[in-house]
């Protein structure tokens, strides 16, 4: 029992956050009013807050007996899971699609969905890691049915069957890499995996691929990412901001700790095939946001995109690579969250989700409309922005590895990305409005969470120092 009170200290925030979101759904079961769910959604994020600001001070761990790893780079996934939560639920009070009968279980599979995204990030066990990842995707299975029209239903059938297909396959990859390795935690798969004969190691790409088969379908890489638009439509919008971001974020965090232990001796021979998927995920995404008429679609293509960006940084392997891609994790957060939080305060007021509904917003609410031009100038890689920042080092490191396609191919797709991006800024300016609306103005929830990301997203891109430096330590 001893032996558990380090483990148990470092992982204090999630501890706080399970028992948080167990009395969340168990208040939702007692009371239906929203107030006193919200205030204990609130109190627990609070405290999970504190306490991951005090372990950030402990030194690095290996955790429940080398099941996970309580180090610099699980630290700063836990600060992004932290904040999608904390946005997610600042958008969600703001929200009209669930009903407020339902806000236990909405507040608190959040939470919950918070403890399995930390988890992904910390896994360096490959059960640990299929753990982690069920309990982000069963809770988002219901989150995104929560809504009150058919739609949700039929997205959240659409993504079971799709995740539990995916599942499936990663186990079966699982139970190949333990059959020929006799091991499950990375660190001794990769000393196996040293000693492979060529007859082995190609049994072992078979393999592998079949096990990130399970992350491409959590990071929406190509050809894996069919069940993204239509998921992202039909979920209540602060849930579709979540996945947008948080499952990403995570399911990167796995993939960058499996690059460097697990699959470190393999690499040569997978990274060609992942370079083509990482140009080809951009591409689809980019492209095909070009023809989207419903916003929520648009920025499903417009993530599958941005993943793409993410995934140069870890196929070049290199440490400026993975330093880039925290940098550009904490812009996706507040610029791509910030959108969201954009969307979810027109399409509650309007019930519309296509894209007239932001035709003449500026005359509507003038700050919304800045707000939202900020947010798709820095997803579009716009100076001084912070997105802007983020690309710059994603595709500098590309360049610096010798990946000169890769960077090419950034720069390109960031130029289409621009133009779909555009086209919904001129719906909120030159376009007239579709009727005779009132001036929309946002609840306090929504404008807490809109500060906070255009905050983010100007300071970090005008002042990006801080931000870079601490990366830099836990890359």
């Amino acid at each position: 029992m001893l032996s558990l009170v380090p483990s148990l200290t470092a992982w204090l925030p999630e501890l706080i956050l399970s028992v948080g979101a167990m009395l969340v759904m168990l208040a939702g079961a007692v009371s239906r009013r929203v107030q006193p769910i919200a205030i204990l959604t609130g109190l627990t994020l609070i405290a999970a807050t504190a306490a991951l600001w005090y372990v950030t001070g402990l030194p690095a761990i290996d955790g429940f007996f080398g099941l996970i790893a309580l180090d610099s780079l699980s630290l700063a996934f836990r600060w992004l899971a932290l904040g999608v939560i904390l946005l997610t639920v600042l958008m969600a009070l703001s929200g009209a699609e669930v009903e407020p009968r339902w806000a236990g279980e909405y507040l608190g599979l959040l939470l919950a969905v918070g403890v399995g995204l930390m988890l992904m990030a910390e896994a360096t066990h490959l059960l640990m890691a299929y753990v982690a990842m069920e309990l982000v995707s069963l809770s988002s299975y219901a989150l995104v049915g929560l809504s009150r029209d058919a739609r949700s239903s039929e997205a959240a059938l659409k993504y079971v069957l799709f995740g539990a297909l995916a599942s499936g396959i990663m186990l079966f990859g699982m139970s190949w890499i333990f059959g020929m390795t006799g091991a499950l935690d990375f660190a001794r798969i990769q000393q196996a995996a040293q000693h492979f004969t060529p007859e082995q190691t190609s049994m072992s790409l078979t393999a592998v691929t079949l096990v990130l088969v399970g992350l491409a379908f959590k990071i929406s890489m190509v050809p894996f990412h069919f069940w993204t638009p239509d998921v992202y439509e039909g979920a209540p919008i602060p849930v579709t901001a979540m996945l947008s971001v948080g499952p990403k974020a995570a399911g990167l965090a796995l993939f960058a700790r499996l690059i460097a232990t697990a699959l470190a001796p393999l690499w040569a021979s997978m990274m060609p095939l992942l370079m083509v998927l990482t140009i080809v995920t951009m591409t689809v995404g980019n492209v095909v946001a070009l023809v989207q008429t419903n916003v929520k679609r648009l920025l499903a293509y417009s993530t599958i995109g941005q993943v793409g960006y993410l995934l140069i940084g870890l196929v070049i392997n290199t440490a400026a690579g993975r330093q880039a891609v925290l940098v550009y994790l904490v812009a996706y957060l507040f610029m791509n969250l910030g959108a969201f939080a954009c969307v979810t305060a027109v399409c509650s007021e309007s019930r519309n989700e296509s894209l007239d509904a932001f035709r003449g917003l500026a005359s509507r609410s003038p700050v919304l409309a800045a707000c939202l031009t900020l947010f798709l100038l820095s997803l579009a890689g716009i100076p001084p922005l912070i997105g802007f920042i983020g690309k710059f080092l994603l595709f500098g490191a590309a360049i610096q590895a010798q990946h000169m396609t890769l960077a090419v191919a950034g720069a390109i797709n960031s130029a289409i990305a621009l133009y779909y991006y555009v086209q919904v800024i001129r719906q909120v300016y030159l376009a007239a409005p579709a009727s005779a609306t009132s001036v929309l103005k946002p609840g306090l929830a929504i404008r807490v969470a809109l500060g906070i990301c255009s905050v983010g997203t100007v300071w970090f891109g005008v002042f990006p120092n801080f931000l870079v430096l601490v990366m830099a330590s836990r890359s």
